[in-house]
């Protein structure tokens, strides 16, 4: 007898206790819409910012040899750029120069699309 009595407690604290956790969790949902992400990768990122494709710019200035290396000098701005495509800048030296690509500005490095003699 004295089991049974047990297991009717026990049971009826269980359905008391349901749909109060069932309450709580919603009240929780409400608070936090946004859970944890399906792909854990993403929690990894910086910031949970995905990475945009550089913007493609144009620099104007002059090509010129620094040591062994060829690179965009522009007065205006007052620095010069390293360029990542010497082939394209060799037949431009000593010229005023529009390059237009990307640049990393961790490197200080212009990704070449294209390069334009300027009058």
């Amino acid at each position: 007898m004295k089991r049974s009595n047990t297991f009717t407690l026990v049971a009826g604290l269980l359905a008391c206790a349901l749909p109060a956790a069932k309450a709580w969790s919603a009240d929780q949902q409400k608070l936090n819409p946004n859970p944890l992400p399906a792909n854990p990768a993403t929690l990894y990122t910086p910031n949970n910012v995905q990475q945009q494709p550089p913007e493609v710019k144009t620099f104007v200035g002059k090509i010129s040899k620094s040591g062994q290396k060829l690179i965009l000098e522009d007065s205006a701005m007052n620095t010069s750029y390293q360029l990542d495509d010497q082939k394209k800048a060799k037949q431009y030296e000593g010229k005023s120069v529009r390059v237009i690509g990307t640049l990393d500005a961790q490197n200080n490095l212009i990704h070449v699309q294209r390069i334009e003699e300027t009058a």
